[in-house]
């Protein structure tokens, strides 16, 4: 019999890092730690201002010797372009935004559709490099261009984002397989090992080094996750500062004995674009339980997070999607709710935790931490 996925918000201040949690029949996963979440209000030239973006034939950015990239995105954002052509001259020519999108990769987009009439007004972009049939989410631009223009003279455009906090996800995890589309997964059950010991030389502390300058945190960053295992206990903590590859800071004291031991780690991965996979399968003889800490939030609007789930198969993410459940904490405020849903009547088979801002992000800092737990029966 098909079992009830249940669906919990728990906004009390979490002590420490959740710990791994691993007992028979079941499995936790820490998706997200002290989280502070980026997301402002709609920003049409956050990148390129009017003065920066006066159209000219085979401009580019390179070197700011045509078009000035003043600023990047806050966060990963749906990229578009506002086009002032109020002399209606402009008849051809393309415009090009090389950046990277949410999980560090390549994407182009482009814009090319003049018409013989006014294209004032804001323009979608298209994705030239890029899973097919995604949009123009990107985290950062390295370069915009364009190429032979015809009928320009005092044309010019806006680079940003007018559209507001985007849904976010976030996932501890390792890179898994891009699908036949080309869109990029993430993997939150397994980790990257380190055959190289790490130690505290046997004190209680948050500095962790390397056994005999090893080079063991070479491949680690700040805001990485570390599973360390001591006396058969995994324990996680969270990596604060990078010193060097030889020395970090963690979140928490922790005790490791003098001789030292390996250790496994993850990346932070950070998405709004729904062509991303970080989905999280769900068992229908089991439950999966998705507790969020929201402990601290700056902000307009309020965190809202939302629980999504669908039915993988031909045309997801963008159909079959539910939103199964949406809570809105306001600014400065704590609360606790509860959801659950029978897999006998939504028969999905991934559910995901998305946070947005109301409105927008604020000064200060947030701190966020979401973890899933799968039980088996």
């Amino acid at each position: 019999m098909k079992k009830p996925i249940l669906y919990a918000l728990l906004l009390a201040a979490l002590v420490s890092l959740p710990a791994h949690g691993q007992t028979a029949g079941s499995r936790t996963a820490v998706l997200a730690y002290s989280w502070d979440m980026d997301g402002e209000a709609a920003d049409d030239n956050q990148i390129v201002e009017a003065a920066g973006g006066v159209l000219v034939d085979n401009g580019t950015s390179v070197g700011g010797v045509n078009y000035t990239i003043t600023a990047q995105p806050d966060s990963c954002r749906l990229i578009d372009m506002t086009i002032s052509d109020t002399n209606m001259g402009v008849g051809a020519g393309t415009i090009t935004v090389d950046g990277t999108d949410c999980l560090g990769f390549q994407r182009t987009c482009t814009w090319s559709a003049w018409t013989a009439g006014d294209d004032d007004g804001v323009k979608t972009l298209t994705v030239t490099v890029g899973p097919t049939g995604s949009s123009c989410y990107l985290r950062s631009v390295t370069s915009i261009t364009t190429g032979v223009m015809t009928g320009e003279s005092d044309e010019f455009f806006l680079l940003g984002y007018t559209t507001n906090s985007a849904d976010a996800v976030a996932m501890y995890g390792i890179r898994g397989p891009d699908d036949p589309l080309g869109r990029h997964s993430v993997d939150p059950w397994n980790s990257l090992p380190v055959p190289l010991n790490i130690t505290t030389s046997g004190a209680s502390t948050t500095t962790v080094t390397s056994v005999a300058t090893n080079a063991a945190f070479t491949d680690v960053a700040v805001n990485d996750l570390l599973l360390i295992t001591i006396g058969g206990q995994e324990v996680q903590r969270k990596v604060t500062a990078r010193a060097s590859a030889d020395s970090i800071t963690v979140n928490q004291a922790i005790r490791i004995p003098a001789a030292g031991v390996p250790f496994t780690y993850k990346k932070f991965w950070y998405s709004t674009d729904p062509f991303d996979d970080l989905w999280i399968p769900v068992r229908a003889d089991g439950t999966t339980l998705f507790q969020t800490n929201i402990a601290a939030n700056t902000s307009t609007g309020g965190v809202v997070q939302s629980l999504f789930c669908t039915t993988k198969g031909a045309g997801w993410p963008t159909t079959n999607n539910m939103t199964v459940a949406t809570e809105t904490t306001a600014t400065g405020t704590a609360a606790k709710y509860a959801h659950s849903f029978n897999l006998n009547l939504l028969p999905y088979t991934h559910c995901k935790m998305a946070f947005k801002y109301g409105t927008a992000d604020a000064a200060g800092t947030d701190d966020i931490t979401l973890t899933v737990t799968q039980r088996r029966f």
